[in-house]
Formats: structure tokens, C-alpha cells, sequence
């Protein structure tokens, strides 16, 4: 029997709300890290009767623009992220052992627009304006057998 080749993958996208605001650390190594939550509620249909199912999960940031994002990353916000899935264990100050899944965040795409100052844009002068010539295009429809569309 030939040995199986199995791929090692570990990819999250996952879309949401920040349910707190993100709080930028920095470890004892100096690297600078963002830690944030997101809750995701996926809404399904159950026997005819609306459903939700909400999930809530810390998301840790380490690149570079942690204090970029810091700003902006406020409760509420929404964003769509990608990492990777991480189990975590340790033991609390009362000795109950405890876990966690996280996501470490490799991308965090944002959602809303950023409000900018109003830029007041000056039309060019006519003489400035450099005429170019037109092209024309012919969209007259050909005919299309059947037999040649490959699906």
C-alpha cells in the first residue's frame, strides 16, 4: 500500500465585530503583539425558525503595523481575518488548568471606510488638457454556434 501524503494545513478566514477595543504588548523579547477579540455569528434556517450561533474568539496580531492598527481597531469594528488556529494551555492563579483556542493573525483586512479630511481637487485648465484621439470599437454581435461553447 503507497504511503498517503498528507498536507499539513492550518488556515482561518474568519469575519466579524471586535468585541473589545484591540490592546497593543510587547513581549519580553521586545516584539510589539496586538491582542483583540472577534465575535462571528453565522444565522441558519432550523426547522423553519431563524437560528444564530455566535462565536467568540481572541485573535493575536504580530507584524507590523500593530500600533497602525491599534488606532483604529475599536469595539465594534468589522473586520475579516486570516492566520492560523492555535490551542493554548496553561494553569491559572487558583491551580485550575485551563485552554483556549486562538487565531494568529498573519492579515486583517477592514471593513469600513477610514473617515479622511474633504480634498478639494482643481479641474485642469482647458489648455492643459491634452486631446486624444478616440477609438472606436465595433460591438456588432457575431453569431455563435452552440457546438463551440465548451461547456
Amino acid at each position: 500500500m503507497a504511503q498517503l501524503r498528507f498536507p499539513n494545513i492550518n488556515f482561518v478566514i474568519l469575519s466579524g465585530r471586535l468585541v473589545n477595543d484591540a490592546s497593543p504588548k510587547t513581549l519580553p523579547s521586545g516584539k510589539q503583539i496586538l491582542e483583540f477579540r472577534v465575535a462571528s455569528n453565522r444565522r441558519y434556517l432550523y426547522n423553519n425558525e431563524q437560528r444564530e450561533e455566535n462565536l467568540f474568539i481572541n485573535c493575536i496580531y504580530i507584524g507590523q503595523r500593530v500600533l497602525e492598527y491599534s488606532e483604529i481597531l475599536k469595539t465594534g469594528y468589522p473586520v475579516v481575518i486570516e492566520g492560523r488556529l492555535r490551542y493554548r494551555e496553561w494553569t491559572d492563579t487558583n491551580n485550575n488548568k485551563r485552554s483556549t483556542y486562538e487565531i494568529i493573525v498573519s492579515r486583517i483586512h477592514l471593513l469600513e471606510k477610514r473617515e479622511v479630511e474633504d480634498v478639494v481637487v482643481e479641474p485642469p485648465a482647458d489648455d492643459e488638457i491634452e486631446e486624444k484621439p478616440s477609438i472606436k470599437m465595433n460591438f456588432d454581435e457575431e453569431e455563435v454556434d452552440e457546438n463551440d461553447i465548451p461547456f
